[in-house]
């Protein structure tokens, strides 16, 4: 269901790609994903949503969750482990680091992502795949699931 949503957000936002797409590359991802990294093990919870697409904070923080900014955050790190038999939607205040370990910006085909480790002070670790897409205004967001 989650990568249907976004495949199906990210095809319709493609087609408004501006001229700005272009200047994006797999250094651009890496960067924007620290920043937004730093900005939640920083402690500024609030200053993390706008790494997200005005749309996507609308739809699933403001209306879905009813701005839960918490729970919007740590269900769009939650991952699987354990070769995919268990799942964690992670408690923020237990994450340890963050450490982005692959990135792709293929925009041809909508390939945008940032692969990062998440590891827990209690030892678990994982690795969430972040999926960004290039918004009608040109500006490179994260994107996830809805609903």
């Amino acid at each position: 269901m989650r990568k249907l949503s976004i495949l199906l957000i990210g095809i319709m936002l493609m087609a408004a790609v501006g001229v700005n797409a272009q200047e994006y590359t797999k250094v651009t991802v890496k960067e924007m994903a620290n920043n937004f990294i730093s900005t939640l093990m920083g402690g500024d919870l609030e200053g993390t949503l706008k790494f997200f697409a005005p749309d996507y904070v609308t739809g699933q923080h403001d209306g879905f969750l009813e701005g839960r900014t918490e729970q919007f955050v740590a269900e769009f790190l939650a991952g699987s482990y354990k070769k995919g038999f268990y799942f964690i939607t992670p408690e923020l205040d237990r994450i340890k680091s963050m450490t982005v370990k692959k990135t792709r910006c293929d925009l041809a085909k909508g390939e945008i992502y940032a692969d990062v480790k998440i590891v827990m002070d209690y030892g678990l670790k994982y690795t969430v795949r972040l999926d960004l897409l290039v918004t009608e205004s040109g500006d490179l967001r994260f994107i996830g699931a809805a609903g």
